[in-house]
């Protein structure tokens, strides 16, 4: 199977499993599977723009409907569970140990940035009903397959670095935007945060990349 019906596979089955596992209350708009375009069939790497709108479809998408802060929590929340799904199931236990280190990074930055916007979500709009929705069951059901794939080794972690670069950079976008169109100044500061981290982050995994073997 090529590396880009792979990837497809297995991040649809990560933002299922994110879902029906409870961990994303609001969960929809995760990452979604990748074009054929995104990822060459010899592996190569995904464009970052286009790749990117494909892998999250519906994130960074803001209307009039609802208050621009708390569709960015909500867009940002599940982002994170996605990005930290998938590098507990793909790199937290690699032999590689930057990976590893990377891995750790992402999971306690992230872990803690979820628990503030989730506070902040109940503080700020305790009464709106969440902004994005849910994805479909049979969609779940369907994406469920690829658990089967995730065999580990250096395929899946080249194929995670191609993944996550694009996911963070949506990440990174996202938080530039709410650097200047959030209201509370305490969501303006976060924002400042993750768009650093995740900026560094995607120097670094690109760094891996062109290091890595083919």
């Amino acid at each position: 199977m090529k590396l880009h019906q792979r990837t497809a596979i297995t991040v649809a089955a990560l933002s299922a499993a994110a879902i029906a596992g409870g961990g994303a209350t609001y969960a929809a708009t995760q990452i979604a599977s990748p074009s054929a375009e995104s990822v060459t069939d010899d592996g190569d790497m995904m464009s970052d723009h286009s790749a990117g709108m494909n892998m999250n479809m519906g994130m960074g998408s803001f209307t009039d409907d609802a208050p621009f802060d708390a569709q960015f929590l909500d867009q940002m929340i599940v982002h994170h569970e996605g990005a930290i799904m998938s590098t507990q199931a793909m790199i937290a236990d690699s032999d590689q140990p930057e990976l590893r280190e990377l891995a750790d990074d992402i999971l306690t930055s992230q872990q803690e940035q979820v628990t503030q916007m989730q506070s902040w979500r109940n503080q700020w709009y305790p009464d709106l009903e969440t902004t994005t929705g849910m994805m479909g069951d049979s969609m779940m059901g369907d994406s469920m397959m690829g658990d089967s794939m995730m065999g580990g080794g250096a395929d899946t972690e080249r194929m995670y670095l191609q993944m996550m670069i694009v996911h963070h950079q949506l990440g990174v976008d996202m938080a530039e935007q709410a650097q200047a169109e959030a209201v509370y100044p305490r969501l303006k500061e976060l924002a400042e945060v993750i768009a650093k981290e995740q900026a560094a982050q995607i120097e670094q995994m690109r760094g891996y990349l062109a290091a890595s073997p083919e």
